[in-house]
């Protein structure tokens, strides 16, 4: 069935812009959305990577102490990766700290060791941000 001339029905061109207005702003607001989400996406990657880096070294330095308390590896110091030092990881350092009986608690049966890691995490804009950093302590002892 065919409608009488003038009486045909659209959108008016006002109707138009301001629809295309209206989800412009609602996709302006979707893009800023995933990029925020990007963003944490990436600050939680760089985190659980620096912790895998921190519990690596750790885990190691407890077989060593398990295997050979008086290895050179175990004596009290700062051991230090720099960037592009460790294998899969080139945009992490990690820092190593050892201290032979801390607080005079136990005199040279054990060695208190803190790793840190820092890193710079990507921001949404794919930018690097300022360094951060992770820290695990564990105290280790030897067994009797």
């Amino acid at each position: 069935m065919r409608l009488p001339l003038g009486t045909e029905r659209g959108f008016t061109l006002g109707e138009v812009l301001v629809a295309i207005m209206v989800l412009s702003v609602g996709l302006v607001g979707i893009l800023t959305g995933f990029q925020y989400a990007t963003g944490g996406v990436e600050l939680g990657k760089g985190e659980t990577t620096a912790a895998f880096l921190a519990e690596q070294r750790l885990e190691l330095l407890k077989a060593l102490a398990l295997t050979n308390w008086t290895s050179p590896a175990l004596e009290a110091g700062t051991t230090t990766e720099g960037y592009g030092s460790m294998d899969d990881a080139a945009l992490y350092r990690r820092v190593t700290t050892i201290t032979d009986n801390p607080g005079g608690a136990c005199a040279a049966s054990c060695k208190l060791v803190r790793v840190t890691v820092f890193y710079r995490p990507v921001t949404g804009q794919g930018q690097l941000d300022q360094e951060r950093r992770l820290d695990v302590i564990t105290m280790l002892v030897t067994r009797s």
